[in-house]
């Protein structure tokens, strides 16, 4: 399955590269969500992970441009965060949010989620 990750912490995206890597998935890297939306321009993926807080473009904006401008409704979304605030909740509270995961998740759930996912483009 190829995956955008989106986030500005490099550690992260480091970790999560591997990660998708070493259970068979394609990962695709963007730095923030203008990064993310020039890559989608030239690139298809069948889930996005995103990170709520970055600079330029943030995910939140950054998911209603994939939903509206893109029209990609179905394009699996995940959000991953490390905070628990007010934006973040609200975000949670559309409906048009997938998945939201914490960055405290262990790699067993994410992957979980991303089998569901998977699952669920096969059928």
């Amino acid at each position: 399955m190829k995956v955008l990750l989106v986030d500005d912490n490099e550690d992260f995206l480091n970790v999560m590269v591997e990660l998708l890597k070493g259970h068979g998935h394609t990962p695709f890297v963007a730095q923030d969500g203008k990064a993310a939306r020039e890559l989608l321009e030239e690139q298809e993926v069948d889930a996005i992970i995103s990170d709520v807080f970055m600079p330029m473009l943030d995910g939140v904006r950054f998911h209603s441009y994939v939903r509206e401008f893109l029209g990609k409704e179905h394009l699996p979304f995940i959000f991953m965060s490390g905070y628990d605030d007010p934006y973040t909740q609200a975000a949670l509270n559309n409906s048009a949010v997938d998945f939201f995961i914490s960055k405290t998740t262990p790699v067993s759930e994410i992957m979980e989620t991303l089998k569901t996912i998977e699952t669920s483009i096969q059928a």
